[in-house]
């Protein structure tokens, strides 16, 4: 009986020295996927930083579990990846359509497969809210301490768009628009689960990158329930001169603007201005020198933010044609009978029925507007994802 005790402790001590080889032969594979990831989405190399992002979350997935913030953070990063490249493939098309449209070169020519996608929205000018742009060096740090992404989500929701052949069955492969909403809204849903500040901070950049992908295939109303929902998080954890806050209400607010409802954004705008007015005082009375030199640049962005304001306030001139040359009027000319052309051949490729609602997330609002009319989005939301998800 003591032998038999003994045979059991030594089996067990050799399976807990496996896992522990095990473990340690992958994480060097892990750093070195993040960290290639990580250096080719600074430098704006979107497919190898979906590649590496893509097999980073496979990996974290097998070694830590699906349910992990580590899985979470890495699905995190794979998304913004995907949507980095969906925006720039969006604009690529756009200018190709454009060009075309000025020199007469027909879109339909046999010898081209062109297929002209709705522009993705311009968002150049726009306000500079964070003190840094671009990738986010703190995200990749948190994701090196908790992160992954995923390849094996990327076989799963990398597929499901558009065949236009009669006699072959029709097998739809998703964009990067339709992969980077599944992507983020996993993230979503693992990082809701959890309660503390860190993980919750999370859980709204996530919301934010979900409202983004809604901005920019224009499903507009849903943008504007994934910020507020984002800025509804955020109020609980930031002080009340904090730019990311005011990036939120902004973000809000364009997404308001954009949804036709103009009053409202210019009352959002509002809280824009209150926030950045405090930051921008409290830079003011600091000693530190790096906070001085702050105050030129928020400054610049206060300038932006009223121009902003006047620029909503203002009804769109309507456009002179008479005002234009010859020249311009033939090239406008051109552009509108090249998409009157696209219309009615089919070949414009509307991706926002591809951007929609999670469905279980429209499903939970529903019963929240039917059977509980004081719960908050996110509170319902979190149930669910207590619950059953």
């Amino acid at each position: 009986m003591t032998d038999k005790g003994k045979q059991a402790d030594t089996s067990e001590t050799v399976a807990t020295n496996d896992n522990q080889s095990a473990f340690s032969a992958v994480m060097p594979v892990i750093a070195d996927l993040l960290e290639v990831g990580t250096r080719a989405f600074a430098l704006g190399n979107w497919e190898e930083a979906i590649e590496n992002f893509g097999e980073l979350s496979s990996i974290t997935e097998q070694t830590f579990g699906s349910e992990s913030q580590r899985y979470a953070d890495c699905l995190v990063m794979y998304g913004r990846a995907l949507l980095q490249h969906a925006i720039e493939q969006n604009a690529l098309l756009a200018q190709k359509a454009l060009a075309e449209a000025a020199t007469g070169n027909s879109a339909k020519d046999e010898d081209q497969d062109v297929t002209p996608s709705k522009a993705n929205i311009n968002f150049e000018g726009e306000p500079d809210f964070r003190e840094v742009e671009g990738f986010d060096q703190k995200a990749a740090d948190s994701g090196m301490e908790e992160g992954s992404s995923s390849k094996g989500k990327q076989v799963d929701t990398g597929t499901a768009v558009v065949g236009n052949e009669e006699d072959v069955e029709e097998e739809e492969e998703q964009d990067d628009f339709a992969a980077a909403w599944d992507i983020l809204d996993l993230a979503r849903v693992i990082q809701e689960k959890e309660s503390d500040s860190k993980t919750r901070l999370k859980y709204a950049e996530t919301l934010m990158l979900l409202g983004d992908v809604s901005m920019e295939s224009e499903n507009f109303a849903q943008a504007v329930n994934d910020f507020s929902d984002a800025l509804n998080v955020k109020l609980q954890y930031l002080d009340d001169d904090n730019r990311e806050l005011a990036e939120l209400y902004y973000k809000v607010a364009l997404a308001h603007e954009y949804n036709n409802d103009t009053a409202k954004a210019l009352d959002l705008m509002k809280d824009v201005q209150r926030i950045l007015g405090n930051r921008l005082k409290n830079l003011e009375i600091s000693d530190k020198p790096e906070d001085k030199e702050d105050v030129t640049s928020l400054k610049e962005v206060l300038e932006d933010v009223a121009a902003k304001v006047e620029e909503w306030k203002s009804p769109p001139k309507p456009v002179d044609l008479s005002a234009m040359t010859s020249e311009e009027s033939a090239v406008a000319e051109r552009a509108k009978l090249m998409f009157k052309q696209a219309m009615e051949s089919g070949n414009i490729k509307d991706i926002s029925n591809l951007v929609k609602p999670n469905k279980k997330r429209t499903e939970a609002e529903q019963a929240d507007a039917n059977g509980k009319p004081g719960a908050t989005d996110v509170d319902s939301k979190r149930a669910k994802g207590n619950g059953g998800e």
